[in-house]
């Protein structure tokens, strides 16, 4: 298969990718804990998946343990061209996967969740953030304005947001993944970000709140298995659970919408 000779050429380089990558994370204690002869199925998950993952760990009892990769969904496809080995991976937007599947890596795909952005305002709102329109006469004054780059997910949910809304932004700060931006509007760092909302409302109990946006096209999470990971019985078994009630209550719990909403 194609997929694995790459692979076989450049499994340093996927050992390095996987080592150094700061949102790695090992399986929490919890039902997908298992053993310590159970298989292991490597997820990459998106930055705004953060929260479920932890909540998935603890929950999937499916015969295998979780290890997740968390980053920016173009970050995330970027080391799947690279090599790096993943059984499954979630992305914030269809498109995040566009080089992945021109590659032939995608065996199997499904929708999972939906989600839509909004306006978070940093606590309290010292700027007086009532509106998109606000971030226009302001963003060069009085409110600092945090959004996604437009080469993932949530950057182009922000582009899709402002341009229904008419609004154009200057000297906002461009940031690689929405926990980032979230990061700077929860901090004070910037006055208002757009995010989507679920995570603005993990975020709540930082103070932040949100204004919700007219946004003509929620995003749509893509879960894939990978040519490798369909080689591999408890990837397969883990991706078809996340088609399943249980992970959708956990995406639900979070502020997810259903696939297609």
């Amino acid at each position: 298969m194609r997929f694995i000779r790459r692979r076989q050429h450049i499994i340093a380089l996927s050992a390095v990718l996987l080592a150094g990558t700061a949102g790695c994370s090992g399986p929490s204690p919890g039902g997908s804990a298992g053993t310590p002869e159970s298989p292991v199925v490597t997820v990459f998950a998106a930055a705004s998946l953060t929260d479920v993952m932890t909540a998935m760990n603890e929950a999937y009892d499916g015969g295998g343990r979780l290890r997740t990769n968390l980053g920016s969904s173009a970050q995330l496809s970027g080391q799947l061209l690279a090599g790096a080995p993943a059984d499954v991976v979630i992305a914030a937007d269809l498109e995040a996967l566009d080089a992945v599947r021109a590659e032939g890596l995608i065996e199997r795909e499904q929708a999972v969740a939906g989600n839509t952005t909004v306006l978070a305002l940093a606590p309290g709102n010292p700027a007086g953030v009532t509106s998109l329109s606000d971030l226009s006469d302001l963003s060069g004054g009085a409110a600092r304005t945090a959004v996604c780059a437009p080469s993932v997910p949530c950057g182009r949910s922000a582009e899709r947001v402002l341009g229904a809304a008419g609004v154009e932004l200057s000297g906002e700060s461009r940031e690689d993944s929405v926990r980032s931006v979230l990061t700077k509007v929860a901090s004070g760092q910037a006055d208002a970000g757009l995010v989507y909302q679920t995570d603005a409302l993990s975020a709540a109990n930082q103070g932040v709140t949100y204004l919700e946006v007219n946004d003509p096209e929620p995003n749509q999470y893509p879960a894939a298995l990978t040519a490798e990971g369909a080689e591999h019985e408890a990837a397969v078994r883990f991706y078809e659970w996340l088609a399943g009630e249980e992970a959708a209550g956990i995406l639900r719990d979070a502020g997810f919408r259903p696939p297609g909403a």
